[in-house]
């Protein structure tokens, strides 16, 4: 940025000799001088010329070049920020309006750095230069030609503050127009599905023209500001001619002096209307930045284990103590008093209604939240004290609606292990239950499945992220109604092909179907955040509580499905 600086200045520099050498060869002229003194400033000014070719060249590489330099900063900075933020923020936030301040404010913050500061610095440069020129000529002459200059500064104080607002509500609607966007995209089969293409293009239609509106109320204001300082210095200019003719007439001015002294006045010209662009740029980019930086001021609620703590990773027995927990904003407890412990290697059913809190206690396992009250110990040490990323890469998480990212097969299931061999992967591909749909797919692991997995089908999906889980070799598995879209004989295939696999693994297994946990070696059945029964299948059965009753109706309802 700095060469590319002192290349500007040298332009500028270059730029104001113009005029001088100019006069002087005028001034001359009365005198009938020689060839070779007419040929001496047809050659500085090509000298000149050269000089503004380097310049030109210097201030364009530079200066756009570290602006481009800079928005890769920035952009890298905010993806890294973006990922150590936690759920939580998430939740509150559009994917739209982060791909907006990503996307388009960055390119504001952009073209302010790039455009905006070699205005800035070309416009303060020459204005003092050729202020500085025009004085030495005729000191009372430029006194008299910038009179209504200071309307200027008037209309800068007049219109900042406005301009500003103005921007950056042009900025937080382009960020609507973005959201509205992805979100059809998104959701475009549901769209084709319940017929709403015409009601989507309505609405697209009215943000489209509210943002047009927004951007018109901007160009107003500089309808008025931009104009205004044209006509401005077009009054200096007639000042100037009308003025420095009569002293030129009267001989107290050379002819030379005066084409000088206005060709300085019009290179005040475009500093001037350069300073109500690169002032448009400033407010611009001030608003974005300003998006952006709320982004970098947002915090992860979870916090990670202190500076010099163990960084070991020792997975054992899990153990909820009291655990109590409500979500952010909520006056209700999601999880109240849930005592349990699970030994290492041994797997625990969580069977409930929707609501019951089965969830959440995954999640907390995953460190998604933190608990409210109680405390959560693995191998003995409170969670909040293992380090954040070990904790995750001992773990592995399939949720009922797994994502899919829109690459292969094979990147989707190596996702947490990409090291992992071939005999590795096939090894998964059978345990997961997945061997016969690769076989059938086109280009086997490779063949591409679109964006979040569009071209599987619900079980496909979720064998996929089993697999992609179980490649970690994880010491913990949550498994959270992942088997939701199979059927009953092969859930039951592949919790067999697991428990054979994972032998030394800690297996949490949540489930509607009674049929996946029924081996566990413990179950715990959830009503309102409680633990209201607890024990193996056998136990359950005897109680003759909920567990059972519903253990009763999903074996009548097996039965009628086989008798259909």
């Amino acid at each position: 940025m700095a060469i590319g600086v002192a290349a500007l200045i040298l332009t500028d520099s270059m730029t104001l000799v113009v005029p001088w050498l100019i006069k002087e060869f005028i001034d001359v002229l009365p005198g009938k001088p020689s060839s070779e003194l007419l040929l001496k400033y047809v050659f500085l000014l090509f000298g000149v010329s050269l000089f503004l070719v380097v310049g030109r060249y210097g201030w364009r590489v530079y200066m756009f070049g570290s602006s481009r330099k800079i928005e890769f900063d920035i952009l890298n900075r905010l993806f890294k920020h973006l990922l150590t933020l936690d759920r939580t923020w998430y939740l509150k936030q559009k994917t739209g309006d982060i791909m907006s301040r990503a996307t388009n404010d960055l390119r504001a913050v952009r073209e302010f750095f790039g455009l905006g500061v070699l205005i800035l610095i070309d416009a303060v440069f020459v204005i003092f230069a050729a202020v500085g020129m025009m004085s030495w000529i005729n000191f009372d002459l430029t006194l008299k030609v910038f009179l209504p200059l200071p309307i200027i500064s008037f209309l800068f104080f007049y219109f900042v503050k406005e301009i500003g607002k103005r921007h950056k509500a042009v900025q937080e609607h382009l960020a609507l127009i973005t959201g509205q966007v992805q979100e059809n995209l998104a959701g475009i089969r549901i769209l084709h599905s319940f017929v709403q293409e015409e009601n989507e293009k309505i609405k697209f239609a009215q943000l489209n023209k509210e943002y047009i509106n927004k951007n018109l109320a901007v160009t107003r204001m500089f309808g008025i500001f931009t104009p205004t300082m044209v006509f401005i210095m077009g009054v200096a200019a007639m000042v100037s001619l009308w003025m420095g003719g009569k002293a030129v007439i009267a001989g107290s001015m050379t002819l030379g002096s005066f084409v000088a002294f206005n060709g300085y006045l019009m290179l005040l010209s475009w500093p001037m209307m350069g300073i109500g662009y690169v002032f448009n740029l400033t407010q611009k980019g001030l608003a974005a930045m300003g998006r952006i930086q709320d982004i970098f001021a947002s915090q992860p609620e979870i916090i990670p284990a202190p500076e010099g703590a163990d960084t070991s990773v020792e997975m054992g027995d899990i153990e909820f103590q009291g655990l109590q927990f409500s979500y952010p904003g909520e006056d209700t407890m999601s999880l109240k008093g849930i005592d349990i412990k699970i030994p290492q290697g041994q797997t625990l059913g969580v069977v409930g209604v929707i609501g019951s809190g089965k969830t959440t206690l995954t999640q907390l396992l995953l460190r998604f939240h933190d608990a409210t009250a109680g405390a959560l110990l693995i191998g003995g040490r409170p969670i909040k004290e293992i380090p954040l990323q070990g904790l995750r890469d001992s773990l592995g998480y399939v949720s009922q609606e797994p994502f899919l990212f829109s690459t292969s097969i094979r990147d989707n299931i190596v996702l947490g292990r990409v090291s992992a061999t071939e005999s590795e992967l096939e090894e998964i591909v059978q345990t997961a239950g997945l061997k016969k749909d690769v076989e059938r797919f086109p280009d086997g692991l490779d063949t591409l499945i679109g964006e979040r997995g569009v071209s599987l089908s619900g079980g496909q999906k979720q064998r996929v992220a089993l697999a992609r889980a179980l490649i970690k070799r994880p010491e913990v598995l949550i498994l959270d109604d992942a088997f939701s879209h199979l059927d009953s004989e092969t859930e039951e295939e592949i919790l067999k092909n697991i428990q054979t696999q994972l032998r030394q693994t800690t297996t949490l297994i949540i489930s509607h179907r009674l049929s996946a946990i029924r081996g566990a070696d413990q179950t715990i059945v959830m009503d309102a955040g409680q633990i209201i029964e607890q024990g193996n299948h056998a136990s359950l059965i005897r109680e003759g509580g909920v567990y059972a009753g519903l253990f009763q109706n999903q074996l009548l309802a097996r039965e009628m499905e086989i008798l259909l």
